[in-house]
């Protein structure tokens, strides 16, 4: 069984303390198809599971899943577990909000693709918010970004949980070409410079936000 969910998708099979398995379909910015929809409906009347669960993270979970059926579960539900290593959350940006001032979807799935080939010290939280209501939560990712009329504002080292960090600022109103190269430099110094299992939240406070800056812009 081990086997098997190793050659799967990153994260599409989580195991439970009580045996059983949990399925996660997989999906992108929040969507997810009618047919795969459908399909992960039939899944669950077929096994007699308990239901769907709906996640935090954009996510949906098939719980009370068996190790009798699981193959099973996996190869009728649908495309399942993540496609890019770092995953991104976003609002609804100019797709459906109409407050927003940018494409957070678009630049969210584009911030993905940018990030798969990064190797860093340990999980990235990123998210982008269509405007400064900051609704994806922006400013407490790893990385930011918050859309405005005139561009874009990056921020870096945010942080939630039980030590909450406000990011950082490195840049505001810029396109998206130089918000990702901002981003990748910072990334950069990062992987290089960060201890094993360190957030992007702790490194800064152990380095300091100005010695991020002078990666990124130079002295």
């Amino acid at each position: 069984m081990k086997e098997y969910i190793e050659k799967l998708p990153m994260r599409a099979v989580k195991p439970r303390g009580d045996g059983s398995f949990t399925v996660v379909p997989r999906m992108s910015q929040g969507q997810i198809s009618a047919q795969q929809l459908a399909d992960i409906q039939n899944v669950v009347e077929e096994y007699g599971l308990s239901g769907i669960r709906v996640t935090a993270g954009q996510r949906i979970m098939i719980d009370g899943i068996s190790a009798s059926i699981l193959q099973d579960v996996v190869e009728k539900v649908g495309p399942v577990g993540d496609v890019f290593p770092y995953k991104v959350h976003s609002c609804l940006g100019t797709t459906g909000c109409k407050l927003a001032m940018q494409d957070s979807m678009g630049l969210a799935e584009r911030l993905e693709e940018f990030l798969k080939n990064y190797s860093l010290p340990t999980k990235l939280k990123s998210s982008v918010s269509g405007c400064s209501m900051c609704c994806a939560e922006s400013m407490i990712r790893d990385i930011g970004l918050i859309g405005r009329k005139s561009g874009w504002i990056v921020s870096f080292g945010g942080n939630g949980g039980k030590r909450v960090r406000q990011g950082d600022v490195l840049a505001k109103d810029i396109p998206e070409a130089e918000a990702f190269e901002i981003i990748g430099k910072a990334l950069d110094f990062y992987a290089k410079n960060a201890k094993p299992k360190e957030r992007t939240a702790r490194f800064v406070e152990r380095v300091g936000v100005d010695a991020i800056k002078r990666a990124v812009f130079g002295e």
